[in-house]
């Protein structure tokens, strides 16, 4: 059977959600590329996240031993915690990898105690490592599974039958049996794609653009076949001859948006501006390839109660469609969760043409759960959110009965009581507050620190309408950042 290696860094989007998860999978490029150095054939599932095959590193290295503390070594010069496992299968060893984070040393799972590994794990894993849906798994888990040995014994059949083609999958993990191998295999001769650009593009978002027609056309013909891709490769080549490889993961089988989003995320890390990287290219994009190395057939979904699509999605979809067609400056973006403790940046903007919004599950981790970004902030605007957030923050005047202006002092406290606020012209009467929240970010770093707070006020305008404010007071000066409604 063969062994398998997984990388993972636990907090390497929590480490980079300030700066949004397109900037995580930048910024992990780097690493991937590190690793590549040592063996060729690296999978990327997510930011934080790779796998590969143990059977070239250990022939050349001497050993599984030896190549794990040298791929802990290489990975362990970042920032961010890594772990190193390796054992029979890809779920044991992204288990095993996230051991080896809270050892700080390589774990290496034999052939001979794979399987009391595997059944020792908690029935959470298989979620988590597992790609199994939470639903699946807290069912289980109500039934009093609380490891993955006690699902083993329930059977192979009972679980199809209760699950179907997710139990078989469940099946397969717990029974250590690779679902997904890593060798690369011959690709379907009828789905791999490239494509010629005439001039050499050099900017990232360029070369997608120009590469959507032939994505959507990948994906068509697979679908067409009942299928859908779940390993693919891309390989892009500049006018001077250089390459980047890199071999992508999706469980849950690519789309047109994931795959070009994979493509925009392995350029952004390679076409770097930068004379020190010896590996950046000296020319533009000329060539992109897409070779799906391994498709599945689709996946039963539970339909509907009633049957048929939400209705709010087709809908949402046709109204997006007519507005793209009115003009082509005109852009849909949908949000998506970034973090942070600035209502103004916890959502981003993403083209329409990059994300699924059909798909519910996909547009749950992107807007509500953040795909891996912390959702709790400390020091954060506590709940509800605003209604309305102002692209453009207005400034504000916060004065107390006196007429004398309000700040905060070092200890994060009012000089004096609120009275009445002066926005565009307009004077309220307060009413009420709460807070101050402080916020104090990066104070080690003299050019990037920041130090504000965030205030709610009610207040009462001239025609004894109520309304609240969300105010923030930096550098001496209050603007108004949102309003609730």
């Amino acid at each position: 059977m063969s062994r398998t290696i997984a990388i993972v860094f636990p907090e390497w989007k929590q480490h980079y959600q300030s700066q949004g998860e397109h900037y995580a999978f930048t910024q992990f490029e780097h690493v991937v590329r590190a690793v590549s150095e040592l063996s060729p054939l690296v999978e990327v599932e997510d930011a934080g996240i790779m796998v590969l095959s143990a059977r070239g590193p250990t022939r050349y290295f001497g050993g599984e031993d030896a190549v794990a503390r040298r791929l802990f070594d290489v990975c362990g010069t970042q920032e961010v915690p890594c772990g190193v496992g390796i054992a029979s299968s890809r779920f044991a060893a992204r288990a095993a990898a996230l051991l080896s984070v809270s050892r700080a040393t390589p774990c290496v799972i034999h052939h001979s105690v794979s399987q009391q590994f595997l059944h020792a794990l908690p029935v959470g894993a298989l979620e988590k490592v597992g790609s199994i849906s939470p639903h699946t798994v807290s069912l289980l888990q109500r039934l009093g599974l609380s490891q993955c040995g006690a699902v083993h014994h329930i059977g192979e059949s009972a679980l199809i039958d209760r699950f179907g083609s997710e139990g078989r999958s469940v099946w397969q993990l717990v029974n250590g049996e690779e679902v997904r191998h890593l060798a690369p295999g011959s690709a379907p001769s009828d789905f791999a794609c490239s494509l010629d650009f005439e001039s050499p593009l050099s900017v990232a978002s360029h070369v997608v653009s120009a590469s959507l027609t032939a994505i959507q056309g990948v994906v068509a013909a697979i679908a067409a076949q009942g299928q859908q891709c779940v390993r693919m490769l891309l390989e892009c080549e500049t006018d001077h001859a250089e390459t980047s490889t890199r071999v992508w993961g999706e469980p849950r089988g690519f789309d047109s948006a994931s795959l070009a989003q994979r493509v925009l995320y392995q350029l952004d890390g390679w076409l770097v501006s930068n004379d020190a990287d010896p590996d950046a290219p000296t020319s533009g994009i000329v060539r992109v390839r897409l070779v799906p190395l391994e498709c599945r057939e689709v996946l039963a979904v539970q339909p509907l109660l009633w049957g048929g699509n939400e209705e709010n999605i087709e809908r949402a979809l046709r109204a997006a469609s007519m507005a793209q067609a009115v003009h082509s400056s005109v852009v849909v973006t949908v949000p998506q969760w970034e973090g942070g403790r600035d209502i103004t940046q916890v959502y981003s903007h993403v083209p329409l043409s990059m994300v699924n919004i059909a798909d519910t599950e996909h547009a749950q981790q992107r807007v509500t759960e953040g795909r891996g970004v912390a959702r709790r902030w400390t020091g954060s605007v506590p709940q509800p959110s605003p209604a309305c957030i102002f692209p453009e923050p207005h400034p504000a005047l916060v004065v107390d009965e006196h007429g004398e202006h309000i700040v905060v002092s070092g200890r994060h406290e009012l000089t004096a009581t609120p009275a009445f606020v002066s926005v565009a012209g307009y004077r309220y009467t307060v009413e009420g507050v709460a807070g101050p929240w402080p916020v104090e970010e990066r104070w080690w770093d003299a050019r990037r620190r920041r130090r504000c707070v965030r205030m709610q006020m009610l207040v009462r305008t001239q025609r004894n309408t109520v309304r609240v404010f969300l105010l923030s007071l930096e550098n001496s000066e209050w603007k108004v950042l949102a309003r609730y409604d």
